[in-house]
């Protein structure tokens, strides 16, 4: 599965008002989900790479992410902070950048290589990881398209803002996945219980709410 399909259901998801039109397009989203990568997805939309009691840290201050997209786009990273001031977002500084160095750039990320990619950056500790860290982060940029740099650059600085929350994403898992929004609540419970938004959507799509229920 592309990341471009993730940067384009942000982008629409952004656009969108009225929680029945987020949660309908989200159902499209993950409907359109391979079984397997169902959990990865859940996370990405709650603007993580795994369940928050896990503790994953990316470790990435703002300045690091400015660097690695002056890396990524040749551009000075002083150009970057002043852009960065004029729009107020780093996404859409990056977006603009790779842009006009990189418009034709097809989307060739996949969800996997970009999930694997942060947990890297999130496990790089000690001496010389601050390196790898940008190394890996603008590596990623260099391969991405603009729409999903804007999106990459708001997950690891964490400020998504795609205006939906976890019951959102529980309501499109069960129109998708439990045949119909009325089945939420079992999801629900589900959740509140183990926390693992990943483990919920993986036990509906083997088991269905039996295996939730379970």
């Amino acid at each position: 599965m592309q990341y471009q399909t993730i940067a384009e259901a942000y982008r629409d998801l952004e656009q969108v008002t009225g929680r029945l039109a987020l949660t309908d397009r989200l159902a499209e989203l993950l409907a359109g989900t391979p079984a397997g990568l169902l959990p990865v997805v859940c996370y990405l939309c709650q603007g993580l790479i795994a369940p928050e009691f896990a503790g994953v840290d990316l470790g990435l201050a703002e300045k690091l992410a400015v660097r690695a997209v002056g890396t990524a786009t040749g551009t000075d990273s002083g150009q970057v902070t002043v852009l960065v001031r004029e729009i107020g977002d780093l996404g859409q500084a990056a977006e603009q950048l790779l842009t006009a160095t990189a418009a034709g750039r097809p989307a060739a990320l996949t969800v996997t290589t970009v999930v694997d990619t942060l947990h890297q950056i999130a496990a790089a500790q000690g001496q010389g990881s601050q390196g790898r860290k940008l190394d890996l982060l603008a590596g990623l940029l260099a391969q991405a398209t603009p729409l999903e740099a804007r999106y990459l650059l708001r997950l690891v600085t964490r400020g998504l803002r795609l205006g939906i929350g976890t019951p959102t994403i529980l309501d499109a898992l069960a129109q998708v996945h439990a045949g119909g929004r009325a089945k939420r609540p079992a999801l629900e419970r589900g959740y509140n219980i183990c926390c693992d938004l990943g483990r919920v959507a993986a036990a509906l799509v083997e088991g269905g709410l039996a295996a939730v229920e379970q």
